[in-house]
């Protein structure tokens, strides 16, 4: 125990040094804007008001009621809500219906196992993504409530009765377990400052986080204030865990950060201490533990109960930066991001940035782009679709939208802005071959400019190729006959988990029997060698083989082939499937028939022969038809001898049909 003792002390006193104390009067604390290095989130089960019963008008049925209560300078606010089911009943889950409504306009995601949820929401003020198979969207018109109570009223009268209602405030993120009893009263009546815990939990940014403004921009050490100030249901026993994480946005960390950590809290509370900075010291109320040690639960001591005494003890303790206070109602965890970097180790900023103030139109235009996810990848192209109903939210509107590229600009069509690129085209990077990095910039009517980061996966992709040689550069779509080929069997996914198996594959060359080359993802014969692939990248799966084209008679190979391969994938769920690819190849002979082999001899001198009968015989067939088709008058007998007075007639009648042979012609 006394060693426990020394060791809290030496915690505490390690690194302070003496000073004269500060007036606590030159400490005005003023409220922190994010952006200005330090950012304080909790989770925690408390809620404004809230209540749970057993009133569901049927047992497999849950009515949820969800009311979130925003601040009147809210703009576009974002909230992702997980709903998981209990043990013991996602074998035969309830029908869960969720009622939700908001004083803003806000972007709801939803995330859930296999689960039949049915979300009832006003869609003029909610923009709603289901990330589920069995979710069902109603988008009745609510009227407009006025408040978490209102909306509560409304959905007993609807319904019959609810399960259990929240007034969440605003948080970030909601886990919300169903699939249980979690009240036992006959009706959901609101209390103040209720306790969800059995079936709700919620991560906040706290927006009250407050600084003293240090007049140099490089303090020498700064203190973080953190008050737990819990109600009197949780004055019991328990416990915190507490992180600080010192980043950095461009550069590296400063990691010799000193800081002065003062934890105030009930006296029965105990922090556990996660990761903090080398130089720390502790300033802590109750009981804490340090999880890089084994010293067990060290004895704090007291704090003073107001803000001012925190505040004049830092100052006690030779600290005059007082870099952030922060008051949290409730809280089950706590961390601390601290942006320093190590190139200016502790230069903070003492005024506000415009474009990261939480309701900025940077911070309204980077919520709206991540739930409304605009760009997508396809083969070879982004494609960016920005439909303009969902800037009607906005006070200071789109005018102009790039790529990180700004000749690479998206068309308007009036109801969109439209934007389409190549994957080589306007500053894309493509990453593991599969992840697509670029940066979305809009321009305001103001001037202004918001970039906006994005990625998008390239669709998932299984391809067969054939190569000639080893190195498997250039595919190709000829098959050597009696020589090497090579083939490759690829799978492009984003699924770092998923697996791809080769069961078979075979060549089917035209008119032949298939040839068998892989079976049960084993070679069939000697001629098929599987080879080692390169190492899987996170972006693709492999598998290589080789084989030799041979015909099994010897005769000669054919023109052309089909090469078919079967595969299965398996990813880290249950599922699976199976898949066929194919590939048509031209087969290359090297050893055509040589050109001096044609027609032998016998065959020539028979067609020779053969001409010369048919020559012969069309030859008789005409001199028939000739003969038996001749004119009757030449065949008439002609006198020897005629008479005197007819000699010179027919002499002359001869010499002129000789003479004129078509005369005759037309005698005839």
């Amino acid at each position: 125990m006394e060693k426990v003792r020394c060791l809290a002390l030496l915690l505490a006193f390690s690194s302070a040094t003496s000073a004269n104390p500060v007036n606590v009067q030159g400490c005005a604390l003023q409220p922190l804007e994010q952006g200005q290095g330090v950012r304080v989130l909790y989770s925690t089960s408390r809620v404004p008001s809230g209540c749970v019963s057993r009133a569901a008008p049927e047992a497999d049925l849950e009515v949820h009621v969800l009311y979130f209560q925003y601040g009147s300078e809210n703009g576009v606010s974002q909230l992702h809500l997980n709903v998981l089911s209990a043990d013991g009943n996602s074998t035969h889950p309830r029908k869960v219906v969720f009622v939700v409504s908001t004083n803003a306009f806000s972007l709801l995601t939803v995330r859930s196992e296999d689960l039949p949820l049915t979300f009832i929401y006003n869609s003029g003020n909610i923009l709603l993504a289901m990330n589920t198979n069995n979710g069902d969207t109603n988008k009745t018109k609510l009227p407009s409530f006025a408040s978490g109570e209102e909306l509560l009223t409304w959905a007993k009268l609807k319904y019959g009765g609810v399960s259990s209602f929240a007034n969440v405030g605003s948080p970030q993120r909601i886990r919300f377990q169903v699939g249980k009893e979690i009240g036992a009263s006959e009706d959901c009546i609101p209390e103040t400052d209720f306790n969800a815990g059995q079936y709700l939990e919620m991560d906040v940014v706290s927006s009250e986080v407050k600084s003293c403004p240090h007049p140099s921009k490089k303090p020498r050490k700064e203190a973080h204030i953190v008050w737990l100030q819990q109600g009197h249901q949780d004055s019991g026993p328990q416990a915190v865990e507490l992180n600080m994480n010192v980043t950095c946005d461009k550069g590296d960390p400063f990691k010799e950060l000193s800081v002065v950590l003062v934890l105030k809290s009930q006296p029965s509370l105990l922090w556990n201490i996660g990761s903090t900075t080398h130089s720390t010291q502790f300033l802590v109320s109750g009981k804490y533990s340090l999880k890089h040690m084994s010293s067990g639960k060290i004895d704090g001591e007291a704090l003073p109960d107001s803000k001012e005494g925190l505040i004049r003890k830092v100052h006690d303790r030779g600290i005059d930066f007082i870099a952030s206070y922060t008051e949290i109602p409730s809280a089950n965890r706590i961390t601390l991001e601290v942006v320093r970097c190590a190139e200016q180790p502790t230069e903070v900023a003492t005024t506000p940035q415009a474009s990261s103030h939480p309701h900025s139109p940077t911070r309204e235009i980077e919520g709206l782009l991540r739930i409304v996810v605009p760009w997508r990848c396809l083969e070879n192209t982004i494609e960016v679709v920005l439909a303009k109903r969902y800037l009607i939210v906005l006070k200071d509107p789109i005018t102009t939208m790039t790529l990180r590229d700004p000749h690479c600009v998206a068309q308007d069509n009036m109801t969109h802005f439209v934007l389409r690129s190549l994957l080589k085209d306007c500053s894309t990077r493509v990453e593991r071959g599969i992840h697509v990095k670029n940066e979305l910039i809009v321009t305001l009517s103001s001037l202004q400019q918001v970039t906006v980061p994005f990625q998008c996966d390239l669709p998932e992709k299984l391809s067969l190729q054939l190569y000639s040689t080893p190195e498997f550069r250039l595919p190709s779509a000829t098959l050597e006959f009696n020589e090497v080929a090579y083939v490759q069997v690829s799978l492009r996914t984003a699924d770092e988990e998923s697996s791809l198996q080769l069961e078979e594959c075979s060549l089917k060359p035209t008119g032949q029997t298939s040839m068998p080359l892989i079976r049960n993802s084993t070679s069939t014969s000697p001629s098929v060698e599987i080879l080692d692939a390169p190492y899987n990248s996170p972006g693709t799966r492999v598998h290589r083989f080789r084989f030799i084209y041979e015909t099994s008679d010897g005769g000669r190979s054919s023109s052309s082939a089909t090469l078919v391969c079967r595969v299965s994938l398996n990813r880290h769920n249950p599922s699976s499937f199976e898949s066929s690819l194919e590939v048509e190849v031209k087969v290359k002979d090297p050893n055509p028939p040589p050109p001096g082999q044609g027609l032998g001899i016998g065959t020539v001198v028979g067609i020779t022969f053969g001409a010369f009968l048919i020559g012969v015989l069309l030859t008789a067939a005409l001199w028939y038809i000739y003969s038996h088709t001749r004119p009757l008058a030449k065949m008439q007998p002609v006198s020897v001898n005629p008479p005197a007075s007819e000699s010179s007639s027919t002499n002359h009648s001869i010499g002129s049909t000789q003479s004129t042979p078509c005369s005759t012609s037309s005698m005839a």
